[in-house]
């Protein structure tokens, strides 16, 4: 059934609990998967119904291990920038485990420039960020500020048709029911529209994705995808089964702000950033990234590539996280050692499998946990072990490619890092 009219009346309401998420930016959330060449056409559905410079860089850091005392680990990412394994332009890594720590990069960071990737160079972490945001939701819980079984409607009332039906606990285990993003298709996205039975919404949706058509650097609010998504009747009974849904997590953004009175990313600074002594490491979902970063790409059939590190319309809190290899591993660490969230609240997200669906991939640790991100310019990826002993991230300055086998080999390059950690 799609929303009344009161339900759009709340949503216009809920609309104003975006400021929270920004100091007067708007926010756009990213898709893990919902990517550019397949937004583009889904658009414009809706509106009508450079070879690469590859440079290897082995830099030394003072009380860390060095590129050359583990040629194994510079070899694993020399091979994602250059020769049949190349996948994207630059990348970075963190490993720390029984071995000690290491950490390195390979390629570039700056494809025009041809400047070295730096082994702390910044990058998107795309649905990675979902894990900071999984932590700011049990901290509220431990507090006992929220429950994970209050509604999206007690405390976003009118926001979703169907909010007394899903939970905080389903948004965290992607079994609300809601479609994703990655369900808009250029086919599905004009049927989808369809749904939206207010004409004033349905121009208002069509003249965003003209805004998108024209810059795809675009900033547009995460609050017109869940407007489109209100009025999409659920796939499933809240709780029954599992379906990835990015809009989710904007929700839960949006419940954080509400319960703590304060911008998204102040609440971050304060429960994250701060105590963990992260200076490199920002709330930064859309548009140009702020400060040093690396350039993102897509990576093209002809061997060119796009610089698409500004395309992330509609990102919000399930994608917002800009960070560097070792302060994601940082976050990591804390998190499983308990130092961000009791052994209470770390037992619920074991047992509930919140974020990454249960982990344990990796075949060379007891217990580890699992987390993935892409979108149109960055790819990243982490392993960590169940109390934090063994950690290691990957990041890679490609997004899309049109390639066979992409996730595969950044899955078995994270995995050989992990083991040798």
């Amino acid at each position: 059934m799609p929303p009344p009219m009161g339900v759009l009346r709340g949503v216009s309401r809920v609309s104003a609990e975006m400021s929270l998420l920004s100091s007067g930016a708007e926010q756009v959330p990213h898709r893990s998967r919902w990517l550019h060449r397949r937004m583009l056409p889904l658009l414009a559905g809706l509106v009508v119904a450079a070879g690469v410079a590859v440079i290897v860089d082995q830099v030394a850091f003072s009380g860390r291990a060095t590129a050359s005392t583990r040629p194994d680990l510079q070899q694993v990412l020399g091979r994602l920038v250059t020769g049949p394994g190349k996948i994207a332009p630059g990348v970075t890594a963190y490993v720390s485990g029984p071995n000690g720590a290491w950490m390195g990069s390979a390629g570039v960071a700056n494809v025009k420039t041809h400047e070295k990737m730096r082994p702390d160079a910044r990058m998107r972490l795309d649905s990675i960020s979902k894990w900071w945001l999984a932590t700011v939701i049990l901290q509220l819980a431990q507090e006992g500020k929220l429950t994970l079984d209050d509604t999206v409607a007690h405390w976003l009332p009118g926001l979703l048709p169907y909010g007394k039906r899903i939970t905080v606990r389903e948004l965290l285990t992607d079994t609300s029911g809601m479609i994703d993003d990655n369900d808009i298709t250029p086919t599905s996205g004009p049927h989808l529209l369809a749904h939206v039975k207010d004409a004033k919404l349905r121009t208002q949706l069509a003249a965003v994705a003209a805004r998108i058509h024209a810059n795809p650097n675009t900033k547009v609010s995460a609050m017109w995808l869940i407007r489109l998504v209100a009025w999409q009747p659920l796939l499933f009974t809240p709780g029954t089964r599992y379906h990835h849904c990015n809009t989710g997590w904007d929700i839960l953004g949006l419940i954080a702000a509400r319960v703590e009175g304060k911008p998204l990313p102040t609440i971050y600074q304060e429960r994250l950033f701060q105590p963990l002594h992260l200076t490199e490491t920002a709330y930064d979902p859309q548009g140009a990234i702020s400060g040093p970063h690396a350039h993102g790409y897509e990576l093209n059939g002809n061997g060119t590539v796009t610089d698409t590190s500004g395309q992330a319309y509609f990102k919000a809190a399930d994608g917002a996280i800009v960070s560097s290899a070792p302060e994601t591993a940082a976050f990591f660490t804390a998190l499983m050692r308990g130092e961000l969230i009791n052994h209470t609240e770390l037992a619920t997200l074991r047992r509930d499998k919140l974020v990454d669906g249960g982990g344990g991939d990796s075949g060379c640790a007891g217990h580890d946990h699992v987390g993935s991100g892409l979108g149109n310019a960055y790819r990243s990826r982490m392993l960590v072990e169940d109390d934090g002993s063994r950690v290691a991230v990957l990041l890679l300055n490609g997004g899309y490619n049109g390639k066979a086998g992409v996730d595969e080999i950044a899955a078995r390059a994270i995995i050989t890092l992990y083991c040798a950690a």
